[in-house]
């Protein structure tokens, strides 16, 4: 599955969901963004789906803009 951004992992849920009761197995997930503060990503993981980001945002300030990303 491959989707552009990937927060609390639900909506991402919602297609493993769908594709599983179609018969189908879900081999790995590529997000090109992933905001790992909402845990969304580690959730799936846990899960045991492999999944790859491109870009994984650890936290974002609101007040000064700054983006710290997972290294």
């Amino acid at each position: 599955l491959i989707d552009d951004f990937l927060a609390n992992g639900k909506a991402l849920r919602g297609l493993i969901d769908l594709c599983e009761a179609a018969g189908a197995t879900v081999e790995g997930i590529g997000i090109a963004v992933e905001k790992g503060f909402q845990g969304g990503g580690d959730a799936l993981r846990a899960e045991g789906y492999d999944v790859d980001s491109l870009a994984i945002v650890e936290s974002m300030n609101p007040e000064t803009g700054e983006i710290t990303f997972r290294h």
